[in-house]
C-alpha cells in the first residue's frame, strides 16, 4: 500500500497533506533556512525551530506563498496552521519562553503533518471501472459534491462506488484527493441552475456508458486521453502516485496499440485565424500555457531566455501576433489548474516540458493531436466557463460550450451541432391542428439523441405534458429537464407549444436543470 495525503470527504472542504519525497526535503529546508534562518530541531527533519521576532512571523503570514489553514487559541499561546509552497503543513506558534530578564523570545515550530490514507486497488476492478472512477473523481473535484449529488439523482444505479458502504468508495475519494492537488474547484458552478446539467452532459459524452457495458478498450483509452494532462501532473507531482499508477501514454501511442483512431480532442480549435496562428502553433501555445499555469510564469521567462530566437516560441514575445493568444490561454488555464510554483527548479520543469513537446525520434514537435489531447481536460473546463475563450477558440463539439451562453447564440454558431431542419423543406411543413409529432434532442446517459414524440396538436399540447412523454423514454424525472426553442429560449410549462412560438419542423432542445439549493442541501 502506498500512503497518500488525506481527504475529508464528509465536508466539501478538501485538505491536502502532501508528503515530500526524500530528495525534496533538502530543497524545503533550504527555503526556510534562506528565508527565515531555520535550524533543524535535533536529528529529525520533521521539526524546524525558527527563533524569530513577531515581525518575521507576521511576514510569513502575509506571504502569499503560505496558506493559513486553521487557527487555535488558548490562554497560553496562539497557534496558526499554515501550508507552504511544498504542500507541507506546519504550526506557526507564538509562545513565551523562560529567559533572563524581561526578554521574550518567540519560536516557530515547523512539523510535517500526516493524515495518511491507504491507496490500494480492490481485487477484481477492471480498466473500465477504474477509468469511470477516475473521471467521476475529476469532475467531483472540479464541480464539487453537488456534482456527485446530481449524478446520483439521474443515474442512481450506474455509480455504486458513490454509495456509503461500497468497496470502491475509498478508492474514489483517494482519486479526489489526488486531483484536488491539481485542479481548482470551479467558481461558476453555483451561479446558474444550468451549470450542473452542462457539466453532466460533457461527463456522459466522455464516459460513453454504452461502451462500458460492451467492455470496449477504445472507450478506456479515450477517457485516459482526456485525463492525460492532469494524470501527468499527478504522476510527477503527487508523491506515491507513480508507485501505483502507470505514466500516462500519448494519444498516438494509444492509437498504435488499438489499431484504429480515437475521437478528435475537444481542445482542437475550430478557428485559429482570429490570432493568426496555425493549428500546430496553437497546440504548442496551449501546451506552454499549461506548464506556465501549473509551474509559474518564471517558466515562460526561462523558456524565452533559452529559446528566444527559435521561431516556434515567438509567441512568447509581447510584440508577436501570437502573444495575445498565449496570454489568454495562460489566464483561463490558471483558473483551472492549481499553481505548483517554487517546488521544482526551472530546469526540471523545462526538461519535462520539452519531453512533452518534442518527438526525439522525428526531431520535431509531437503530433498536433497529441498536444491537444494533453491539454484537453483543462481546455474543456476553461471553454465551458469562459465565454470569450470559447468564442475565440472553442471546439466544434456541441458538448462543450459556456454555461452562461444563451441558446440563441449556441444555435447560431456554425461549428456547433445545428439542431434545426430546413424550415422550407416540404417534409418539415406540418399542420398545426390535430395530432402531430415533434422531434426533441435529449440528453441521456449515453449522450444526446433525437427522439420523436407524438403530440395532440401544437395548440392543445402543453409543454408540461410533452415533458412527461419525454421522461417515459429517457427515464429521467421531468423536474430535472427544461425545453428550449429556437426563438424564445426556455419554454414555459403552463403554455402550449404554439403559445411558446414553437414552429412546425423545429427540433426542441432538452437540457438537465438542477436548482442550486437542491444540489447543495439534499
Amino acid at each position: 500500500m502506498t500512503q497518500f495525503g488525506g481527504y475529508d470527504y464528509c465536508t466539501e472542504k478538501a485538505m491536502q497533506y502532501l508528503t515530500l519525497e526524500p530528495g525534496k526535503v533538502p530543497e524545503a529546508l533550504k527555503l526556510y533556512a534562506e528565508a527565515f534562518q531555520a535550524n533543524a530541531s535535533g536529528s529529525s527533519d520533521s521539526f524546524l525551530e525558527l527563533p524569530t521576532d513577531l515581525n518575521s512571523i507576521r511576514r510569513i503570514r502575509e506571504d502569499k506563498r503560505f496558506v493559513e489553514i486553521d487557527r487555535t487559541r488558548s490562554t497560553e499561546d496562539k497557534s496558526v496552521m499554515m501550508k507552504d509552497p511544498f504542500g507541507i503543513t506546519f504550526l506557526l506558534r507564538v509562545e513565551k519562553k523562560k529567559m533572563t530578564g524581561s526578554v521574550v523570545d518567540h519560536g516557530l515550530l515547523f512539523r510535517r503533518a500526516c493524515n495518511p490514507i491507504a491507496f490500494g486497488f480492490p481485487q477484481g476492478i477492471s480498466p473500465n471501472d477504474l477509468c469511470t472512477i477516475k473521471l467521476t473523481a475529476l469532475f467531483v473535484t472540479r464541480y464539487g459534491m453537488a456534482f456527485k449529488k446530481a449524478l446520483k439523482k439521474i443515474a442512481s444505479t450506474e455509480f455504486g462506488f458513490l454509495n456509503l458502504n461500497h468497496i470502491w468508495r475509498r478508492l474514489f475519494f483517494n482519486f479526489v484527493g489526488v486531483y484536488t492537488s491539481i485542479v481548482k474547484p470551479s467558481k461558476e458552478v453555483y451561479r446558474s441552475c444550468d451549470f450542473m446539467g452542462k457539466a453532466l452532459e460533457l461527463f456522459f459524452h466522455l464516459l460513453q456508458l454504452k461502451n462500458v457495458k460492451m467492455g470496449g478498450s477504445r472507450r478506456v483509452m479515450e477517457v485516459d486521453a482526456f485525463t492525460g494532462g492532469v494524470d501527468y501532473f499527478a504522476y510527477m507531482d503527487f508523491v506515491g502516485y507513480s508507485d501505483v499508477m502507470p505514466r500516462p501514454q500519448r494519444r498516438s501511442v494509444m492509437i498504435a496499440q488499438l489499431g484504429h483512431t480515437l475521437r478528435t480532442p475537444l481542445s482542437a480549435s475550430w478557428c485559429t485565424t482570429i490570432f493568426f496562428v496555425s493549428p500546430e502553433v496553437l497546440g504548442i501555445i496551449k501546451l506552454t500555457a499549461l506548464f506556465v499555469a501549473r509551474y509559474g510564469k518564471r517558466i515562460a521567462c526561462e523558456l524565452m531566455e533559452k529559446e528566444g530566437r527559435n521561431p516556434l516560441f515567438s509567441f512568447l514575445d509581447p510584440s508577436d501576433c501570437g502573444f495575445p493568444c498565449y496570454n489568454m490561454v495562460v489566464q483561463v488555464y490558471s483558473k483551472v489548474l492549481k499553481n505548483f510554483e517554487l517546488v521544482y527548479t526551472a530546469d526540471i520543469v523545462l526538461q519535462r516540458y520539452f519531453q512533452s513537446l518534442w518527438d526525439e525520434e522525428k526531431d520535431e514537435p509531437k503530433d498536433v493531436d497529441d498536444l491537444y489531447s494533453f491539454v484537453e481536460c483543462v481546455d474543456s473546463f476553461a471553454q465551458m466557463e469562459d465565454e470569450e475563450f470559447f468564442h475565440k477558440m472553442g471546439t466544434r463539439e456541441a458538448h462543450v460550450y459556456p454555461f452562461h451562453d444563451q441558446t440563441s447564440r449556441v444555435h447560431s454558431r456554425p461549428h456547433v451541432y445545428h439542431p434545426f431542419h430546413d424550415q422550407t423543406s416540404p417534409a418539415n411543413v406540418q399542420e398545426e391542428e390535430g395530432p402531430s409529432s415533434i422531434e426533441v434532442c435529449v440528453p441521456t446517459l449515453d449522450g444526446r439523441v433525437i427522439i420523436e414524440i407524438v403530440v395532440e396538436s401544437f395548440f392543445g399540447e402543453k409543454v408540461a405534458s410533452l415533458k412527461e412523454k419525454i421522461v417515459k423514454v429517457i427515464q429521467i424525472p421531468s423536474k430535472y429537464l427544461k425545453l428550449r426553442g429556437k426563438l424564445v429560449g426556455v419554454l414555459r410549462d403552463d403554455k402550449s407549444l404554439a403559445d411558446n412560438n414553437v414552429e412546425a419542423g423545429e427540433i426542441l432542445i432538452a437540457t438537465w436543470r438542477f436548482s442550486r439549493w437542491e444540489v447543495q442541501i439534499t
